[in-house]
């Protein structure tokens, strides 16, 4: 099986570090599905404390526990009317799979961005 990328990290004028879209991007397109590693609740608390505290994401089915993609979403910046979104799946074998749809058209070279579903702890360039 090959894959296909069709997001890379970018600079982001006014954000910093973030994602772009390589090529169009249909709405409903998967960007990326990639591999997550499982935390425990004294994992998260932990982590908090390291740089990677800012990049993992929560548990869909677990308060208090939480994931680390093992891919780009985890670059995406915050928007309020954000262009794609995270979409959880559990495969047996693989654990939870984190994939990045897009929830409208994105053109080449746009900024991917995901609604956090966390108050954002930074501020917001307009």
């Amino acid at each position: 099986m090959s894959r296909i990328v069709k997001a890379e990290p970018a600079l982001i004028p006014g954000k910093g570090r973030g994602l772009r879209a390589v090529e169009q991007l249909a709405a409903g397109e998967v960007i990326e599905s990639a591999a997550t590693i499982a935390l425990s609740p004294p994992e998260c608390d932990l982590i908090e404390k390291t740089a990677i505290g800012d990049f993992y994401f929560a548990h869909p089915n677990q308060d208090h526990e939480g994931l680390v993609i093992l891919g780009l979403a985890s670059l995406c910046n915050h928007a309020d009317v954000p262009n794609a979104e995270v979409r959880w799946r559990y495969d047996d074998g693989l654990g939870w799979i984190a994939e990045l749809v897009a929830l409208r058209a994105i053109g080449a070279g746009e900024e991917i961005t995901r609604r956090y579903h966390c108050q954002p702890w930074f501020q917001i360039a307009s």
